[in-house]
């Protein structure tokens, strides 16, 4: 801390000596900076992050995970089992199967509706009528997805492939 940032602090280092949470701050600080310059982010992880706190979806509601599969202990034989989850939110179920680049889902109450499918590539599909979905194309990384269906707008919280 220089002289100016001393005049204008009215705390002084001896105050702050002793508390715990000038400390931790003060510690912190210091690791982020060292991280920053050890192994500094990304640029495309650091777009990706911006991308996920985007306003562009304000209206959507969160959907509630309720079923994920990877939450129960993974069977014994058979590796590469497709990752099943369920999201509720507005009255709408979305129940999702994700294998290696493939994304196959359902809406419940079947119905036609836009699935937004937000990440480093992102990409738009229609459910057919009974609300079924598949995309061939979903780039590994995190991703979310955006349902819009009658009025209504849920979005699943971001997953990995």
């Amino acid at each position: 801390m220089n002289d100016e940032d001393r005049a204008r602090d009215p705390v002084s280092d001896e105050d702050r000596a002793g508390d715990p949470v000038s400390d931790e701050d003060a510690l912190e600080d210091m690791l982020r900076h060292a991280a920053g310059i050890i192994d500094p982010v990304p640029a495309h992880l650091l777009q990706t992050a911006v991308e996920a706190y985007a306003l562009n979806t304000l209206d959507a509601e969160l959907a509630e995970l309720t079923f994920d599969s990877l939450d129960r202990p993974a069977a014994v034989r058979g590796t590469g089992q497709p990752r099943m989850l369920t999201f509720l939110g507005h009255g709408l179920t979305l129940d999702l199967e994700i294998t290696a680049g493939r994304l196959v889902g359902q809406l419940i109450p079947p119905q036609t509706a836009e699935i937004e499918i937000l990440g480093s590539r992102q990409l738009t599909i229609t459910t057919d009528a009974l609300g079924r979905f598949t995309c061939d194309h979903v780039a590994t990384g995190p991703f979310s997805l955006n349902c819009r269906a009658d009025g209504v707008v849920i979005t699943t919280e971001w997953l990995t492939v």
